[in-house]
């Protein structure tokens, strides 16, 4: 089984580690492919880069991005670009989704101010330090206000997609957003299919929508799981990608490259991946 880990997330977005320090992790590992693919934005890419180098890992640029989709809610792209893409368009687009975020942190801590959870909008943006600013970082003032006694226990309580403090984000289309990527020169993958409400619902929306590979490799998914991923790609024409979703918050969690992918699969993303444009 090879080792890839095309899903970490750092600093610059909701990760609690720099891009550094996951790539050291994953080539501990014995990683011999990454893809950096934080929040919104390609800020942490050059330096996860630069470790790769010193490492012995190549690492290529990447992004998560949550979508919308009309009948089936909220979904999250993942986006593959070569070293020399010009991105400068790009990265203006994901400019506004920042601003959206931040729009949204405001609104939710609002919300937890009236549920009587007194917290600051100052205090999650010195916990982002700059970061894209996410719900891991409200769960993360939540805890240093000892509102909460963990991450896991303030997504549950209030922050979860049905939770008393969910604020909804607005986001571009399914179809507008693999647009995005792939005029950019990119590949995209649907992440973590399983953790939707309905998986086969969301793989057929990211095939029809153009989209090209699916998270089948995922965190703790089942072995049953991850067969009916592999038969459901194989029908719809969708490559078969693989990531641990590192964040670094929680004890417990899967390191970075500890998914394995068989080889097969592997060396299909590998050669995907390099020829990027090619």
């Amino acid at each position: 089984m090879a080792r890839l880990d095309l899903h970490l997330h750092s600093t610059h977005s909701d990760g609690a580690r720099p891009p550094e320090w996951v790539v050291q992790q994953a080539a501990a590992n014995g990683a011999e492919l990454l893809a950096l693919t934080d929040h919104d934005t390609l800020a942490g890419v050059e330096l996860a880069r630069a470790e790769g180098h010193r490492q012995g890992v190549d690492v290529v640029a990447g992004v998560e991005i949550s979508v919308h989709d009309p009948e089936l809610g909220e979904l999250h792209a993942l986006g593959y670009f070569s070293a020399d893409a010009p991105l400068a368009e790009f990265e203006a687009q994901l400019t506004v989704y920042r601003t959206e975020r931040e729009s949204r942190a405001l609104r939710t801590v609002e919300r937890l101010n009236q549920l009587g959870l007194p917290i600051e909008y100052e205090q999650v943006v010195r916990i982002a330090d700059g970061a894209s600013i996410g719900r891991p970082h409200i769960a993360r003032a939540l805890v240093e206000t000892g509102q909460v006694e963990s991450v896991q226990e303030a997504f549950d309580r209030y922050l979860h997609n049905e939770g008393p403090a969910y604020v909804p984000r607005t986001l571009l289309s399914l179809a507008e957003s693999l647009q995005m990527i792939h005029d950019a020169g990119g590949f995209s993958s649907l992440a973590h299919p399983t953790r939707h409400q309905d998986p086969l619902a969301a793989v057929e929306a990211f095939a029809a929508a153009e989209g090209q590979g699916v998270e089948i490799y995922y965190r703790n998914d089942t072995r049953e799981e991850v067969a009916n991923g592999e038969q459901l790609a194989r029908r719809l024409g969708l490559i078969p990608t693989v990531g641990s979703d590192f964040h670094g918050l929680h004890p417990d969690e899967l390191r970075p490259a500890s998914v394995p992918i068989p080889e097969p699969a592997a060396n299909q993303l590998i050669d995907i991946l390099k020829g990027l444009g090619a």
